[in-house]
């Protein structure tokens, strides 16, 4: 009886130990809780361009969220290092999310790189990223925040690839939602050294192209069933018109979409103190709305 009991007891210890130390969320390669990490230039395809950062969190498990970053640069410009503050801002308001940081090929005539292979780029990215997030410790799910062009990609990533669903939500931070906007099209912008529509053709790949352009533009292709989205913007844009986002907001509200647009007074940018308030609202938009 005695044996019995003391088998029962150490029996009944192990038990409590290893569910204490499923609480750790250990590495399972170490027994020791994950660390956190910094993962720099991961490729994903073949070219210099296509490859990410991933800053991953300590004591994350298998249902850590993800936030993706995308860089802006009117789609032929630009790097993935332009939003470091962003993952730094993200870093100290959700310290228990993973962040991406994307890199992909910019709009080059040259080279054939239009839209549909920006597009391709990023859903080459996620996909890695969620086929690998058993080896990363992390849900695999995401919700995108992108700057100015990165805003608008993040949009129409979210609208028109997201048949696994991994798109949670997305926030876009003073990016275009309609091309197929001519007044806009047709406007010459010394911000931009030249007329906008050079620049919306680069990345489409045509010019003017009604069909084609509303195929490319988060207001025409978003639905009832599109994902939370966040919109923030400057009042004084002298690059992406405010109203842009005004309608964004209200075709989404139309929908039934959860949604929500803050305006600012700035310019194509936003002050430190704005960035910490867009990054605060942007962070519990995205822990109110992940599945």
């Amino acid at each position: 009886m005695l044996n019995a009991l003391r088998s029962y007891f150490a029996l009944s210890s192990l038990v409590f130990m290893l569910l204490f130390c499923s609480s750790c969320r250990p590495d399972s390669s170490t027994g020791q809780p994950m660390a956190d990490t910094t993962l720099l230039n991961i490729a994903y395809g073949t070219h210099p361009r296509q490859v990410y950062d991933l800053h991953l969190p300590a004591g994350r498990s298998s249902s850590s969220p993800t936030v993706v970053l995308i860089h802006g640069g009117a789609w032929q410009a630009g790097q993935k290092e332009e939003m470091n503050n962003w993952v730094n801002l993200l870093k100290n308001k959700w310290p228990k999310a993973a962040i991406l940081n994307l890199n992909y090929r910019l709009a080059n005539a040259a080279n054939g790189i239009h839209q549909a292979e920006i597009t391709n780029d990023i859903s080459q990215a996620l996909n890695q990223y969620y086929a690998r997030r058993n080896e990363y410790v992390v849900s695999g799910k995401v919700g995108l925040m992108g700057a100015s062009a990165g805003g608008h990609l993040a949009m129409l990533q979210a609208y028109t690839q997201n048949q696994q669903g991994q798109i949670q939500c997305v926030s876009n931070l003073f990016g275009p939602s309609i091309l197929n906007d001519w007044s806009w099209y047709n406007s010459n912008n010394p911000w931009l050294s030249g007329y906008v529509g050079d620049v919306i053709a680069l990345y489409a790949g045509a010019t003017w192209d009604t069909t084609l352009y509303k195929s490319i533009s988060p207001y025409s292709q978003v639905s009832a069933e599109s994902v939370p989205t966040l919109l923030f913007h400057g009042s004084f844009d002298p690059i992406v018109p405010l109203y842009q986002s005004q309608w964004m907001h209200g075709r989404l509200n139309q929908l039934g979409v959860p949604s929500a647009l803050h305006e600012y007074p700035a310019f194509h940018s936003f002050d430190a103190n704005q960035s910490a308030d867009v990054c605060q609202k942007t962070v519990a938009f995205f822990k109110l709305h992940f599945q």
